[in-house]
């Protein structure tokens, strides 16, 4: 749900989601953590979540229409 309120944001929509019963093979629930990259590797993200979707739906915006 928040992956589609971000994506609503940055596009200026409101999409609502539409539910429907499992698949065989759906992932129940994920969920991205980067505490170990962070902690092992000295990971720090360049561009937050936010910027990074703006920037990918830019980049598939004009890609489109070349």
């Amino acid at each position: 749900m928040e992956l589609l309120a971000a994506i609503n944001e940055v596009l200026g929509t409101n999409v609502e989601p539409e539910f429907a019963p499992p698949r065989p093979g759906d992932i129940r629930e994920s969920m991205a953590d980067i505490t170990l990259a962070r902690q092992i590797l000295g990971y720090e993200p360049q561009v937050d979540f936010l910027d990074g979707l703006r920037r990918s739906i830019e980049y598939y915006r004009s890609i489109v229409k070349a």
